[in-house]
């Protein structure tokens, strides 16, 4: 019985920092019908941001109800039957999912001549020198400024801005015609999305539901007009695309949301 007391003050404990804390870290507004879009200031509360990964797929709300977080997107990309990443992601210093771990992609990306381009995709990078994080997203190629060690980083992609290029990255493949021939993620075609962008000292989080959809080329449009943010990259989206942020459930599968492996967290 006390086991059980125990265990009930606990979860309430978690419950009620979960929705106090949730206040003051994260400012979210929904002005335009169909858009979510979350603010975190990273000076003050940039500890709390991370990449967050499970053994086996799982579905955000699990994850947010697991481990008391504040609030829980999906981010990377993974392979559906194996449940294996297909993104790069790095916690503490540390990388805990390598895409080249997953040798049978290895090998059909080779076959595509899609390797060297999808290795290097996008990433959101939290970077730390001392004391001071900075936050910023490249290529998972472009090295670590001078002085920085790369604290956590979250592969997905494509960036949207400053410069999006869908061919570099591998998610688009054209003809001599111009036509395309292949793309990933349906990014040239509207579906649910997830992303998020830099601006100053912000964080913004955006998920994009089946009430307004977008491609690749509306979410940068909306990143760079609407946010005016100078950064911004995609996370995966489609049937991917949830968020769990106090009472606010959201999935692209009804009522459901579907199960992904990696995730972006805001600790309480």
């Amino acid at each position: 019985m006390k086991k059980l007391i125990v265990i009930f003050l606990s979860v309430l404990f978690c419950f009620l920092g979960n929705v106090s804390l949730a206040k003051e870290k994260i400012q979210m507004t929904n002005d335009t019908p169909g858009i979510y879009v979350f603010k975190i200031n990273t000076q003050k509360y940039g500890e709390k941001i991370k990449p967050f990964v499970t053994p086996y797929l799982t579905m955000p709300e699990t994850v947010y109800e697991d481990n008391c977080f504040d609030l829980v997107v999906n981010a990377g990309f993974f392979d559906v039957k194996t449940g294996k990443s297909v993104s790069y992601v790095t916690i503490d210093e540390k990388m805990v999912s390598d895409v080249e771990d997953n040798k049978e992609l290895v090998e059909s990306l080779k076959k595509q001549d899609r390797l060297e381009k999808v290795l290097q995709r996008g990433e959101f990078r939290i970077l730390q020198k001392g004391e001071k994080l900075k936050f910023d997203i490249a290529l998972h190629n472009e090295p670590i400024p001078d002085g920085y060690t790369l604290k956590h980083a979250l592969q997905s992609g494509p960036i949207l801005l400053p410069d999006m290029d869908l061919v570099k990255e591998g998610f688009v493949i054209y003809d001599e015609n111009c036509n395309v021939k292949f793309q990933s993620a349906d990014l040239l075609k509207r579906r649910e999305r997830t992303a998020i962008a830099l601006k100053g000292k912000y964080l913004y989080i955006v998920i994009f539901t089946k009430e307004n959809k977008v491609d690749a080329n509306e979410m940068a449009d909306y990143m760079k007009n609407t946010l005016k943010a100078k950064k911004a990259l995609a996370f995966d989206g489609g049937l991917s695309t949830a968020v769990n942020y106090k009472n606010l459930s959201i999935g692209s599968l009804g009522k459901r949301q579907r199960r992904v492996k990696s995730f972006l967290v805001i600790e309480r």
